[in-house]
């Protein structure tokens, strides 16, 4: 990893190596999620503690990111804003402090609700002019949505506050741009990660050190690390289609056989095309040929619904393609001894590629709304440092609880994803990861190389995104359930989307 650089302007992100060897702990809204026998007064108690960190330290510096001193003052008097995001402790923690350090300011919190197929609560309320202040949104929808005059343009506050673009991740504010305008500040970004089971590897014969490179690979490795009772697998060596609620899986597969989405201009869909029907082809082959057909592989996955661990966590499953989230998520487990990297195997055809995509949050403000000040005062906090150590403390009281009640071993582990915004992630290093154990670290380290050469969603997605996302879980399914074989799947998903597609620039081009 690279220290952060605005020389390079179309790769994501530069950290240095050097750093990963002294960071602390952090916990994230993205790490933390409502968890069984976490008491109410630790979490009130830790907020309180925060908001009394925050309140001195505003007396000696200010706060939020740089160049916030230079704003235009909002009014003085109290306003409530509304911010539709995630219901989660951490968040509503953070929003505390937020209050706290903002006494002109209130919160109302809204639940975004879906937010990867379409975003149906936003869009409906901001159309009837019903929509909140800010809201939480995913990068992937974000030139779609943008193109719609669905957010309100946020260059001339960056102008006016000084804010550098240099200062964040290259690969977020190339997404969030739309006809060179900015919609919105990015928040977190994240990348497809591929795990495997060091123990499985050891066991089998495999160099636990190093997992696939290629999809030949995978092929070699799998039957290997399969296990067997009889004719009937307990432990599968990969299933393509674990987990199973990634229903954007296909999207991964088809970019490690050098597909794209789209063409160059963003006017025609490209997901019908050979490297697409390919790689679901070799994913629906690799299912029948070692994981024993769709049927039997899928009543195995469904045996663990419902259940807090997934198959991977309870070493039945040695080897996935899932996200770097699960980093941290997967240190909760003594017993498994797993590694991974942000490098994805990819097809013959496409070896020696670095492929990967990286998608992630956003903050934008209603075109709307009459608070752009008060909105605008609160998504530059929540994209600094002072948001971060909020959410890191109040998360890291909550995950302690759930340690102490699962009874783990040790300190907390937390490796979630980093904020995009340079002195925030700088905060996130000096304070939060240095106790990582160097298994974590490593891979952390792996996640943050792969931010370097991840293509960014939004660029994937274009002007019909909701469809295309939609068009990528309908031919996975058909083709996997073998309704459907894969170029039948994928024209009859490209069918649906190029429409879209087709309609979204005529609207533009006689607007």
């Amino acid at each position: 990893m690279r220290p952060f650089s605005n020389d390079l302007q179309f790769h994501s992100i530069y950290i240095a190596k050097e750093m990963i060897g002294k960071m602390t702990r952090v916990t994230s809204e993205e790490k933390t999620v409502v968890r069984a026998g976490v008491s109410r007064r630790s979490f009130l108690r830790s907020t309180a503690a925060v908001a009394g960190l925050a309140l001195a330290a505003s007396a000696c510096v200010p706060a939020g990111p740089e160049g916030a001193g230079d704003m235009a003052a909002p009014s003085e008097e109290p306003v409530n804003i509304q911010i539709w995001w995630r219901l989660r402790p951490t968040i509503e923690g953070a929003i505390q402090v937020f209050e706290e350090t903002h006494p002109h300011i209130t919160v109302s919190l809204g639940d975004l609700g879906e937010a990867v197929y379409g975003t149906p609560k936003y869009v409906t309320a901001v159309a009837a002019g019903k929509g909140p202040d800010v809201s939480y949104q995913n990068r992937h929808t974000f030139r779609q949505f943008a193109s719609r005059n669905l957010y309100r343009p946020i260059e001339d506050l960056l102008e006016r506050d000084n804010l550098d673009k240099g200062n964040f991740m290259a690969g977020p504010i190339a997404d969030l741009t739309w006809q060179g305008t900015l919609y919105g500040l990015p928040h977190t970004a994240g990348t497809r990660y591929f795990f495997w089971n060091r123990t499985h590897f050891e066991e089998a014969g495999l160099d636990p050190d190093v997992g696939p490179e290629t999809w030949d690979d995978i092929m070699e490795m799998a039957p290997q690390l399969n296990k067997m009772e009889g004719d009937r697998i307990v432990r599968y060596g990969f299933l393509p289609h674990f987990p199973p609620g990634l229903s954007d899986q296909l999207l991964i597969y088809a970019m490690e056989n050098g597909g794209f989405s789209q063409s160059e201009d963003g006017r025609t869909n490209l997901i019908n095309t050979a490297p697409w029907v390919e790689a679901l082809e070799w994913c629906v082959n690799m299912i029948d040929e070692f994981g024993g057909g769709h049927a039997a592989a899928s009543s195995f996955m469904e045996g663990f619904a419902g259940q807090p661990v997934d198959p991977f966590a309870q070493g039945q499953v040695s080897m996935c393609s899932y996200g770097n989230w699960m980093i941290g998520r997967y240190a909760k487990f003594p017993d498994l001894d797993y590694d991974g990297t942000g490098l994805m195997p990819v097809s013959a055809a496409n070896e020696g590629a670095q492929v990967n995509w990286s998608c992630g949050w956003t903050f934008v403000i209603d075109p709307n709304t009459e608070l752009v000040e008060q909105g605008w005062e609160f998504m530059k906090w929540v994209i600094s440092e002072d948001y971060v150590r909020a959410a890191g403390t109040v998360g890291l009281e909550l995950e302690k609880e759930e340690w102490a009640r699962q009874q783990l071993p040790g300190e907390p582990i937390f490796a979630p994803t980093p904020p995009v915004y340079q002195p925030a992630m700088q905060f996130m290093l000096d304070e939060y990861y240095s106790v990582l154990p160097e298994r974590q670290k490593l891979m952390m380290e792996r996640y943050l190389d792969s931010e370097t050469f991840s293509v960014g969603c939004g660029q994937i997605a274009g002007l019909a995104a909701a469809e295309l996302w939609i068009g990528f879980k309908n031919a996975w399914e058909s083709a996997l359930t073998k309704k459907q074989t894969p170029q039948e799947a994928l024209d009859a998903s490209h069918a649906d989307v190029q429409k879209a597609l087709d309609a979204a620039w005529e609207n533009l081009e006689s607007a």
